[in-house]
């Protein structure tokens, strides 16, 4: 009952305000346009403004140069524009063909063709991109990653890109990013979950790739890690059970098939990844392996890369079957 009301008072206030605009209307739709619309505590949810606005249909609506605000306990959490979109405020949904630009706590987004959904499950809203994106985050990851290089190795490996198609999503066609970030993801398909109390969650597939920098490299060349994969879900914010304040920042990533993991001096490739900020640890999980140039090669079921120094701690798991190799004391020795 209390959503019926609220549709029909959004309704209401629709017919309203753009009566007000007969003096800059024509007959194919109102211009300057501005709608809040509000969710079932009666609140303002999110706004609509448009340079332009046409109505095709029963509260179907074309919009030329939209911006979407969206509110979080009536503070703005994220700000959405394109060219050109589609809007059923009724139902809140949105579509557009062209880029959308998404700029939130702590990250920004870039993709098309794009859609936005309210009202789903466990989420507060869901904006996706369903060909191609690429999202840049403030927070840098440096855990397990990218600290096992040697002091002034800032060389970045060849081989980041899990193929062909990635190149593509790599050289995006599309609006830059307004800033330089230390961390970006690429995906064909990307869908950004508002979990609510500033928590986001990021689901990458097909073709995902993560690079990592290393923002306190000395090096005239950047330090950069990769993460290649099928599917990747990344997390940004808490997750309710850290008692460190990670507002705008990178919890967790979770990646499956297919795992690449590129890193100066060492490669790795599993089944699964995990890693938290909490734990600080990489975990590689089925079918792990990981080759470092100068200690040779960790195989195992379950192989943890440690913060600390960086080193690889194989554990046998189900099948019971760990291997490790190192380099041969000739070669060690002959390297001193």
């Amino acid at each position: 009952m209390i959503y019926k009301f609220n549709v029909l008072l959004l309704l209401l206030f629709l017919v309203s305000y753009l009566k007000g605009f007969d003096s800059n209307s024509s007959s194919n739709g109102f211009f300057e346009v501005r709608i809040p619309t509000y969710n079932e505590a009666g609140r303002i949810n999110w706004e609509l403004h448009a340079d332009e606005l046409d109505q095709l249909d029963e509260g179907i609506y074309s919009a030329q140069n939209p911006k979407m605000f969206i509110l979080e306990d009536q503070r703005l959490a994220t700000i959405a524009n394109s060219n050109s979109g589609f809007f059923n405020l009724g139902q809140g949904l949105a579509k557009g063909r062209e880029h959308l630009f998404v700029e939130g706590d702590g990250f920004e987004a870039i993709g098309r063709p794009w859609t936005f959904e309210e009202n789903i499950t466990d989420a507060r809203n869901c904006l996706a991109f369903s060909e191609q994106g690429k999202i840049g985050f403030e927070s840098q990851v440096n855990a397990g990653f990218v600290g096992v290089a040697d002091e002034g190795m800032n060389k970045r490996s060849k081989k980041s890109k899990p193929s062909s198609t990635a190149d593509d999503i790599h050289s995006i066609d599309s609006p830059n990013f307004s800033k330089k970030f230390p961390t970006t993801a690429y995906g064909r398909k990307i869908d950004i979950f508002d979990l609510g109390d500033g928590r986001r969650k990021f689901l990458l597939q097909t073709d995902v790739l993560i690079e990592m920098q290393d923002m306190e490299s000395n090096g005239s060349d950047p330090i950069i890690s990769t993460i290649s994969c099928d599917w990747a879900e990344l997390f940004l914010g808490s997750d309710g059970n850290s008692s460190t304040n990670l507002f705008g920042s990178i919890s967790k990533i979770h990646a499956l098939g297919k795992v690449k993991l590129n890193q100066p001096l060492r490669e790795s490739s599993a089944d699964e990844l995990k890693w938290s900020e909490e734990s600080g640890q990489v975990n590689l999980h089925g079918n792990a392996k990981v080759s470092h140039q100068k200690w040779g090669v960790a195989i195992g079921e379950h192989i943890i890369l440690l913060e600390e120094d960086g080193r690889a701690e194989v554990i046998g798991g189900n099948k019971g079957r760990s291997k490790l190799l190192l380099p041969a004391l000739n070669k060690t020795n002959a390297t001193q």
